[in-house]
Parts: C-alpha cells; structure tokens; sequence
C-alpha cells in the first residue's frame, strides 16, 4: 500500500533506518527473532543479527533485504526486531506495531524511557507486512464521502482520552485493609467504538451504561487524545514515543481502522491529538549524549544561544520544556537523502530538516491508514517553530485534497492548535485554521454564576461568548466561527476554575444538584449555541464529578464513570438536554453561519437578561435562532416580554430544549426562570 513517501514505500521491501548526519563506526545491525511456541513472552528466540548496507549514493539511509537474512525467514512468519547500534539496542523508530509485553513490560511500573519494546511485521511474499501482533493485517479505513461528513461549522467534537471509554472499579493496593477503591481508566479502541455502535461489543465489557452513549448524543467528530504509542500505562499519551504505532494499550492498528470506519459511516469525523513539541522516541538515544549533535532534539538549557531553545521560537523568552521528554529540534538540516522526495545523493545532496521530515512522514501513515479528518496540534507556544507547523498544516491539506482527487471540500477538514495566549496571526499566516478558545471558557464559567470576566461588564462578557469574533486577541480576532473551538470543560484542569463543571459549581456554593443542573443547561444552551466550533470534554454532557481528589497542578486524572449518565434523575435529564441541543446544533443552517445579534438587554435587571438571534430572514438557510437567558436567581414567573423579538408574525415557532411548539400570541412573552435559557426558532429539519 503506497504513501507516497519514500521512506514509507520502502519500508514494504527492506528494513529501514534512517540516520542522517550521524558518522557511524561499524554498520548498524538488525536484531530479530520470534516467541517460543509455548506462547511464553519472556522466551524470545534470536535467529539474526545481521548488519545493515549503506545505500550508495543516499547519505543517512540504511536498508537490509529480508530476502537475504540468514537464516532464511519463513512466508507467513510474524517476526519481532529491533535496531542495534553499537552497544545500543533500539525500537524502530519508524514502528507500525510495538509489543511490550515482551520481558514483562505490560507492567506500567516497567515502562521508563529505557524501555525499547521490539517492533512486529510479518514476512509474506517476499515482503514485509505491517500487522497486528497477533499476526492480522489492517486495512485501510474507506475514504468516507463527503457529503456524508459534517462541515466544520456544524460540528459538534466529543474530547476522548481512549482509555476513558471504559472505567473499572480497581483495589486501592496502598490500602492494607483492601477496603478503598478507586477508578481506573481501562479502555481501548474497541470500546470507544462500543460508544458508538450498539452492535459492536468493547473489548473489556459487553453491555452497560456506557453503551452507544455518543451515537445516542449525536456529537459528530471525535476527538481522541493522543492515539499513538506512549510507554506509560493508563495515562493521558501526550508522552509520545512511537509516533507511527497505534498504543499498545489501547489496542491493533486493526480496532483503530474498525473504529474510524464505524464513526466515518455515521457521520462523525475523527480527529486526532499530535504531540510535537517534544519526544520520548529512539532518536532521542540514537544519537549519543552530545545532545548538539543530535538533528532530532536538543536540550534547551545546552544552547541558550540556539533560537530553537525557545518557546514560539524567540531567544530571551521562555525555554521550552520537553516534561520528561526530549523538545525536538525544528531549526536544524543536513544534506543527503530525503525521506519524503527520496532525492539527494552525493553528487546531489538534498538539503533535509530531519524533524520535520519525521512529522510529516507519521502524519502521512494517519491521514492514509486511518483516514483522519481533522487534527489538534498539542502545545504549540512549546514546539517553538511556526515554520514547522505551517509546513505541517500545508502537508495535511495536501494529504486531504489527495484522498478526494484534488477536489477536497475545504470546509470539512481542521487544523486546530492550543496555544493559550491565542494568537490570531497563527490563523492570518497560515500555520493553523483554528485555535483553542481559552477565553472562552473563563467567560461562561463566570456567566453562569452571574459574574463578568476580565475587565467586560457582564453585558460584554455575554456578547463575547455569544460572538467569539467580537473579542479582540493577540494579533487580531477571528473572522469565521470555525476559527475558534469553544468548550466549557478540557482535560487541561490546571489553574482557576478549570476543573469539572460540576466541581466548579460546587466550589463556587452552588451545591444543590437541582441548581447545578440548571447552570449546567444554560451553559450548554451558550455552548451549543454561539460562534465558533463547540467541543464537550467526555462526561460533562451528563455533569460527571471528580471522585478522586482534584490536584490543579495535573492534568484530570478521573476517568469518566458512565453509569451515572442513566441515574434515572437529574443527570439523566441533563443528557437527554444536551442531546436535543447537539443534534440541534449540528443540523439547523442558522447555527452554521456567523450573523449574530444581540437585541435585547435588560437594564432594569442589571443586564443578566438578554436576547439574541443567530442567522436572520425568511430564506430556509436563515431561518433565525433566537435564545432568551435569564443569567439571574429571580424567577419571572408570569410571563417576560421580549421586545423587538424578530419575526413574530411568522408560523411555527418552537421551543427546541423542550420541544414544543409555542403559540402566536406566546412569542416573546413566555416566562423566564432562574438560570433558564429558552431557545426559539421556525426552522424545521
């Protein structure tokens, strides 16, 4: 299977390892083997250690003919292998599949950044196999239509950490008495695709609350935190080490393919987190500890003459720091072979970035075998090259108008990045087309306690979540609503009031679960209902809690517990809520255009009252929206007229969170409780 990359497309002849700019004394050698037959993972049977051949010509690349190993490989024979350069012994780091259970290392406590678990193919034909390590060999995910698939501003992203598709019930062991338990995250891809579909069965639980809850919201793009290869166990995978390579912990290349087949089917794009600011990958040791001499990281406190030791790419700043890992090396090239082209040789050196070559090339195995339809760019202010990330962003784009001939529909398909001082002129240059709308956040929580934020009235603060393009960012504002990503909740909790919705209303006194359910409504009617491309954290469409302890300074460490979705009370209304309001969202023409009024602010109640209509006019596409918010504790029981409510005169005016219609002599003067949002429109689906 081609990918038009030539380090790739040669990986289905040879081995391959790719060293450039590296001197090296004595050829690396590939080490290979498999498992004894008893099924024993600690009884691995070496049967080469073979030296690699420099390819004439291409400076960095060594390559080895699984044809002419000795002894002979077996057709049909899943082998496990890794790299050896001198006393060294590596992953591939160009891995489609890792196998950590060798030696034990299914133990999370084992996997520290020594670890180098072997990488498995498969030797059939004459050829090397990307497959499972059971042996299965993944197809690709079918290019979905595009037409079936959502524009982005009728998108509605769920934020999954995978391994949060499931959450089990686990013996605190620190607990002698064996009496405490905690949950623990236990998922996998087969089980976010149980999410899903009702016929499809997880791999670790066959039916319960959890079952087919996002087909049932009606969400249509998943977001999955980081999908590849992290050596920790049950954590979050932003410490990626194996960029090529599904996790291990979550599952096959094959259940990850099943997946995006299934969503793509219904509709739902998905979306997947890059981690490329920094590494916990082979290269990392390949290259010695002279860290100046490695092209693919470097250690920012070594260089501090070196603009690439910078957060945003700037000396005199911010370091970047690599949490662990190892910040990658952006500004930095060598001449010989290129991966990507397969051009330069001696006569003809290619001047190459070997980083970005390395980004694009994994990129290119996500985009082509798993059929990616929008990514989320970690940590951008820390990758500190906006060079590479528009070379990147440029790279996607080409990779997406290839899988529909050329002819690519532009609105379906997303770059988005976090960089939290929000800099416009990342979407104005060309790195990004969206950005995490951090702001955004801190307005709604402070809305829905009646408070403004910053240095906004509340009027302003309203008028900015309603309309993120009305906010004036570093650099500029946002013209288009799919330039920005809304949220309420993301699994970034560090810092003020970042934590669950429902912490955050518990620890701002708001502790009766009848009030939480009433704030956490109105912030989803803002959510679902305002400029820009809304994004729910996985739990909150049903008010989830922090059970564990609340450490600001992590992550969130609190796996989703699904089973109160279906409590049979006041979480179970707010998803059924939130569901109308999604599947509203996703459908209704008026919530996919910018125009956005805001007619009506109550002085006489301090401004916590206001009105506003999204789309406008009698055509179908502009068949108005209009939402009445009630941001105060006064109920306005008898009735709480509207002035100027837009095309009152017209038939057919509904209320969509109740789903009723509402009688002509009703618009504009129903009433109005505490907390309440009310959201109106004539526009039928």
């Amino acid at each position: 299977m081609a990918y038009a990359v030539d380090i790739l497309d040669r990986r289905s002849s040879h081995f391959v390892f790719w060293l450039p700019g590296l001197e090296v004394s004595a050829p690396p050698k590939l080490l290979l083997g498999t498992f004894s037959e008893n099924g024993s993972k600690n009884e691995f049977q070496q049967l080469v250690r073979q030296p690699f051949v420099a390819v004439d010509g291409k400076p960095g690349l060594w390559l080895l003919d699984p044809n002419d190993l000795q002894p002979g490989l077996t057709d049909g024979t899943v082998y496990h292998y890794w790299f050896q350069l001198g006393g060294l012994t590596v992953t591939d780091p160009i891995a489609f599949t890792v196998d950590y259970s060798y030696l034990g290392l299914e133990n999370a406590k084992a996997r520290s950044d020594s670890v180098q678990p072997p990488t498995v193919v498969k030797f059939r034909d004459g050829k090397l196999w990307a497959c499972d390590v059971d042996g299965q060999e993944s197809a690709r995910t079918p290019i979905p239509t595009q037409s079936s698939l959502p524009s982005n501003n009728h998108m509605v992203i769920y934020e999954l950490p995978t391994s949060w598709a499931r959450a089990s019930t686990q013996t605190d062991r620190a607990n002698e008495s064996g009496a405490a338990a905690v949950k623990v995250d236990v998922g996998s891809f087969a089980d976010v695709t149980a999410l899903f579909d009702v016929n499809a069965r997880g791999q670790h639980y066959g039916s319960d609350a959890s079952h087919a809850i996002l087909q049932e919201l009606g969400i249509n793009a998943l977001e999955l935190l980081p999908p590849a290869d992290a050596k920790p166990k049950g954590d979050w995978g932003y410490a990626t080490a194996h960029y090529f390579a599904p996790d291990y912990d979550l599952g096959t290349a094959s259940q990850l393919a099943v997946l995006s087949e299934t969503i793509n089917k219904q509709g739902v794009r998905m979306f997947t987190d890059v981690v490329m600011a920094f590494g916990h990958d082979s290269y990392g040791d390949v290259y010695g500890d002279d860290t100046r001499a490695n092209v693919f990281h470097l250690d920012p406190n070594a260089e501090p003459e070196n603009p690439d030791s910078y957060e945003a790419g700037t000396t005199g700043g911010q370091k970047r720091d690599g949490f662990g890992g190892r910040p990658w090396r952006y500004i930095k090239t060598v001449d010989g072979y290129d991966p990507e082209s397969g051009d330069g040789d001696t006569t003809t050196p290619k001047t190459v970035q070997p980083a970005w070559a390395f980004h694009r090339a994994h990129l290119t195995r996500w985009m082509v075998d798993f059929g990616v339809g929008g990514l989320r760019l970690d940590s951008l202010n820390n990758v500190g090259s906006w060079d590479f990330v528009k070379s990147y962003r440029e790279r996607a784009w080409a990779l997406y108008n290839q899988r529909y001939g050329g002819d690519a529909d532009k609105s379906k398909f997303l770059i988005v990045g976090e960089e939290l001082s929000m800099p416009v002129d990342m979407l104005t240059g060309g790195c990004l087309d969206a950005l995490w709308n951090e702001k955004w956040q801190q307005r709604a929580r402070a809305a829905v306690l009646g408070e403004s934020w910053g240095d906004d009235d509340f009027e302003w603060t309203v008028r900015k979540l309603v309309d993120c393009r009305q906010d004036q960012l570093n650099g500029g504002s946002f013209s288009d609503g799919s330039q920005a990503v809304n949220y309420l909740t993301s699994h970034d909790i560090e810092g003020y009031r970042k934590n669950r919705m429902y912490d955050f209303l518990a620890d701002s006194g708001v502790t009766d679960t009848l009030e939480i359910e009433k704030r956490a409504k109105l912030a989803f009617v803002l959510l679902l209902t305002s400029v820009g491309v809304p994004m729910i954290f996985a739990g909150e469409e049903f008010a989830d809690q922090q059970d564990q302890s609340q450490d600001m300074a992590r992550k969130q460490t609190d796996p989703v517990n699904y089973e109160r979705k279906n409590d049979g009370g006041w979480r179970q209304a707010l998803f059924t809520y939130v569901a109308l309001l999604t599947k509203f969202r996703t459908a209704c023409p008026a919530l996919g255009v910018d125009d956005t009024n805001i007619f009506h602010v109550d002085a006489s109640r301090g401004g916590k009252v206001l009105a506003w209509s999204r789309g406008g006019g009698t055509d179908a596409a502009e068949k108005p929206v209009v939402v009445v918010a009630n941001f105060s504790d006064q109920d306005i029981v008898d009735e709480y007229v509207v002035p100027s409510f837009p095309d009152k005169d017209v038939a057919g005016w509904r209320e969509v969170t109740h789903d009723r219609d509402v009688p002509a002599e009703w618009i504009g003067r129903e009433p109005l409780y505490a907390w309440e949002a009310k959201v109106y429109t004539y526009w039928r689906g």
